[in-house]
């Protein structure tokens, strides 16, 4: 009578092993992955991000690499958001369609790994220098081209351009006017003009505007632009935007490819990720 309880004891034990073994290979395979992931190189506390603006809809490659020290990183570059930061090399950030790290002999695999030389990669796709003076926290806004080497790049300031604010950056030849209003009814409205963009000036106080309110924070406006010749403004967006307590909202205009007026590309631009 007393060889049942015995066999259902060890039935419950002999079934209870299996699971313990399996919780000793998650806690063993979490902890390798956490590894996996802290030995991840961080994000770069300063350098350049990147955006797309292309009006005519000109596609990039997606993924490109871009020299991160020693290594070699896949970078996505949008339209709607910026990219992760790259610190130049030389002065300059090159771009690769593909993965470009020489291939390791097989005496050298093992050791600590060399900055490659320039002379064992193969050509980049296509290269942005970045100017002498540039913020250490800059967006670079690329304009693809169908001869992508001939991809046209401008550079703004982050801190220019603050989180908690509506902005608009004119990169068209149209003058713009911009009209607010606090109250949404237009009779505190105000006014102010923004003008074209020139190439030698770059992103400037003259050719870009800001709001800077509160978190939370509702405004009507009227984007208008006025044609080559004309005396009078053309209303190009009316809407209300909220501004927002982590990441700035900024309207680039540019001239639309296909009709005689300007288009808006919105871009949001947030902080970083966490750096090192």
């Amino acid at each position: 009578m007393k060889i049942l309880p015995i066999l259902l004891v060890c039935a419950a034990a002999v079934a209870l092993l299996p699971a313990e073994a399996q919780g000793r290979r998650s806690s063993r395979a979490a902890s390798g992955a956490a590894s996996t992931k802290a030995a991840e190189p961080a994000e770069p506390s300063t350098g350049v991000r990147f955006a797309i603006c292309s009006p005519g809809g000109i596609s990039m490659p997606s993924p490109l690499y871009v020299q991160a020290g020693k290594e070699f990183k896949a970078i996505q570059i949008g339209s709607r958001t910026p990219s992760m930061r790259v610190r130049p090399v030389g002065g300059v950030i090159k771009f690769w369609d593909k993965d470009p790290t020489p291939p390791v002999a097989l005496e050298d695999k093992g050791k600590k790994a060399a900055a490659p030389a320039p002379k064992d990669l193969p050509e980049p796709i296509f290269s942005v220098t970045v100017p002498a003076g540039t913020a250490d926290k800059a967006i670079c806004i690329l304009s693809p081209s169908k001869e992508i080497k001939k991809t046209q790049a401008i550079f703004m300031d982050e801190k220019a351009f603050p989180r908690k604010g509506m902005h608009v950056i004119n990169l068209s030849s149209y003058p713009l006017q911009i009209l607010t209003s606090e109250t949404g009814d237009f009779k505190d409205k105000k006014e102010s003009s923004v003008g074209v963009y020139q190439r030698e000036n770059g992103i400037c106080e003259s050719n870009s505007w800001s709001f800077n309110g509160e978190k939370g924070q509702k405004v009507s406006f009227v984007l208008s632009y006025k044609e080559k010749g004309a005396k009078t403004y053309k209303r190009m967006k009316a809407s209300t935007f909220v501004i927002s307590g982590t990441q700035s909202m900024i309207n680039i205009v540019v001239k639309d490819p296909t009709r005689n007026m300007p288009k808006l590309m919105p871009l949001q631009i947030a902080e970083g990720k966490k750096s090192k």
